[in-house]
């Protein structure tokens, strides 16, 4: 088969393939052929390569759902109500079920990330990226103002906290004298 782009010879292989989600980040997927130019290095997805990265990618993104914060997720009247739609038009939106709100389900109730929500409102596209990246929090990226912080360690790590004790009525409070969790 010959390439598109450069009218080289594409090979097939089936060693590491890591490609990168704008979403998601950095996926890697290996011993499922696919097939690449020799010249210009560009990538053909067989059938089963295609529904791997999807399932990969699925997988992924409902991983890093599921570190945020519950508070961060809003029901699905909540969202039916900032979308000013019904709750049965929220369900058979097709941009919203194919992915364009992220969603996750706990304990069995499909639940929406609030800052998506508010982002499909504004611009018609509710997703950004959930993997650790240059954006410190999702309000830098979407332009609101509600902080959501991602709980990654490396995040973390950037941070610098410093740590200050409590002060009640000017009086300082040992966390350590006052815990109930000894």
């Amino acid at each position: 088969m010959n390439c598109y782009e450069c009218g080289g010879v594409y090979q097939e292989k089936s060693d590491l393939l890591e490609t990168l989600d704008a979403y998601v980040g950095k996926i890697s997927i290996q011993g499922i052929p696919y097939y690449q130019c020799e010249n210009c290095y560009d990538i053909l997805y067989t059938e089963e390569m295609s529904r791997a990265i999807e399932a990969k990618r699925n997988r992924r993104i409902h991983e890093l759902l599921n570190r945020l914060p519950i508070g961060d997720f809003i029901n699905s009247i909540e969202a039916a109500s900032i979308l000013n739609i019904s709750r049965q038009a929220l369900h058979k939106n097709r941009r919203i079920n194919h992915g364009f709100i992220h969603q996750t389900k706990f304990g069995g109730v499909t639940v929406y990330l609030r800052q998506s929500v508010l982002q499909f409102r504004k611009t018609g596209d509710g997703r950004f990226p959930l993997y650790p990246h240059e954006y410190h929090n999702i309000a830098q990226y979407t332009g609101y103002s509600t902080h959501i912080p991602f709980i990654y360690p490396n995040y973390i790590r950037q941070l610098n906290i410093q740590k200050k004790r409590p002060k009640f009525n000017n009086i300082f409070i040992n966390l350590k004298e006052n815990s109930y969790a000894k």
